[in-house]
């Protein structure tokens, strides 16, 4: 299965940190991460109001998962509709279940960020979006 996303270049710092999830719980390499009711660590969902970045993921049987809190990590992901230059740096959304993309036409939890430059993606394009964590799980 291809993640949902991918990292195309992290900050000098690349803050990370070790999260404790339910043994049951599956989260993929390329998942964004948020935690649950009970302070465990999921896979990131629609409503998700901080999130982190999983290069790695974790299996069925482990409890923990390491994560990528960094801000400055740019990632590539894919939307929900056709990019347009007017989206240069504009805070968006998650939308998805199983595999997440980012939402054009939802601004509520802000939680990624599209870049601001030229590079951000390709006009009339729906894959390689480049976003930044706007709200980190931290």
């Amino acid at each position: 299965m291809a993640a949902d996303f991918k990292i195309i270049s992290t900050g000098v710092n690349n803050r990370t940190m070790q999260l404790e999830k339910a043994s049951a719980t599956v989260i993929e390499a390329g998942d964004l991460v948020t935690l649950d009711a009970n302070g465990l660590a999921i896979k990131a969902v629609a409503a998700s109001t901080q999130v982190a970045f999983t290069e790695a993921g974790a299996w069925d049987g482990e409890t923990t998962i390491d994560i990528i809190v960094d801000d400055n990590l740019v990632l590539s992901g894919t939307w929900d509709a056709v990019y347009a230059e007017a989206q240069r740096g504009t805070e968006v959304d998650l939308v998805g279940t199983t595999t997440l993309l980012i939402d054009v036409l939802t601004s509520t939890t802000d939680v990624l960020k599209i870049l601001p430059s030229t590079d951000a993606g390709t006009v009339g394009a729906t894959t390689d979006i480049r976003v930044t964590i706007n709200k980190p799980l931290i």
